[in-house]
């Protein structure tokens, strides 16, 4: 950046004087210091539900012809927030709207010098896509997969707000692969899920689970007929039921096992004058087991950490209605 040659209030030449640990111009006839600060910058990161992000290329130097975010200098009278949308319009043909700011970071321009460049997400509200002004064209680009960047700046900025999405992405995947898997009957899972770690806590720790199960329909009200059966058979039938959960919650194991396992399970328990609604409980008190040991294990400092709990309880839910209906249609049929 070229420096100014005279003073603004006198007219004289200035001087070089070393002020605050720095060299700064002074106008040693009137005592004004002239400091020289950075030119702020807004850019703009717009993406797309597909997780495309607009960039526009450069139409003049520096960087002619590179990719790079829609930015440009704030100018006088105007907010940051109100520049980034004006260089958004101005470059995209996008009308948009600031929904966060990103990151703020220095660049070193070597035509402008030191440069301020604070970026905000946007989203956009209306307006086609389209060139214009400093730029020759703009199209969007998986922002996992960008092309070289002009600027270092966005570079940084477009990593910080990867970072601030991933948490949002995962829970996106992990709920679309849900309801296309489990409600929508398409198993077994195609990608994984959030729960599947919590499900492999439940499966590692299924002694301590079972033991916990025990004691409590040995003892509940609401299972009397399980008062006086082998605790050591029923730990390997519920051992047997935590051990291939993995499996039959992610659908690699078939309707049809699962039906006769319960209808096993449900033949044998009346055969030990087992009442059916102390049956059902029992299936009940183990879903509740399963949730709430896995759920000591939660760190509830995420949004993540908290879907990560709902949708375990999701699918629990979703397996034991079928365990439960299969138990029921098995008792009945004995």
């Amino acid at each position: 950046m070229n420096r100014k040659v005279f003073c603004n209030f006198c007219g004289e030449r200035l001087s070089i004087d070393h002020l605050d640990e720095k060299e700064r111009q002074v106008c040693r006839n009137c005592n004004k210091v002239y400091y020289e600060n950075p030119l702020p910058v807004a850019s703009v990161i717009l993406s797309n539900r597909n997780r495309e992000t607009l960039l526009v290329k450069r139409a003049n130097e520096p960087f002619r012809d590179m990719w790079c975010l829609p930015m440009g200098f704030a100018e006088t009278g105007e907010s940051i927030e109100d520049a980034a949308l004006r260089e958004l319009k101005e470059e995209t043909d996008i009308t948009g709207r600031i929904v966060q700011l990103v990151d703020v970071g220095s660049h070193t321009n070597p035509l402008y010098g030191e440069l301020l460049v604070v970026t905000f997400e946007a989203e956009k509200v209306t307006g086609i896509e389209t060139a214009g002004d400093d730029a020759s064209d703009c199209r969007y680009f998986p922002i996992m997969n960008l092309p070289k960047l002009a600027f270092d700046s966005n570079e940084k900025a477009i990593q910080k707000y990867i970072e601030l999405k991933k948490d949002l992405w995962n829970i996106y995947d992990s709920v679309d692969t849900f309801v296309e898997s489990a409600l929508k009957g398409k198993t077994p899972y195609t990608k994984p899920l959030l729960s599947d770690e919590l499900i492999s806590v439940a499966s590692t720790n299924s002694k301590k689970i079972i033991n916990l199960w025990l004691d409590d329909i040995t003892t509940n009200p609401s299972t009397k007929s399980y008062h006086h059966l082998d605790r050591k058979d029923l730990f390997e039938r519920a051992a047997f039921i935590i051990d291939k959960f993995d499996l039959w919650i992610k659908g690699e194991k078939s309707e049809k096992e699962l039906k006769d396992f319960y209808y096993d399970l449900a033949k044998r328990r009346k055969e030990e004058n087992v009442i059916l609604e102390d049956l059902v409980s029992s299936l009940s008190l183990l879903k509740k087991h399963i949730w709430m040991f896995t759920y000591s294990f939660g760190v509830w400092e995420k949004a993540v950490d908290i879907y990560r709990m709902f949708e375990l309880g999701e699918r629990l839910i979703y397996f034991f209605d079928k365990a439960a209906y299969y138990t029921v249609m098995g008792y009945r049929e004995f």
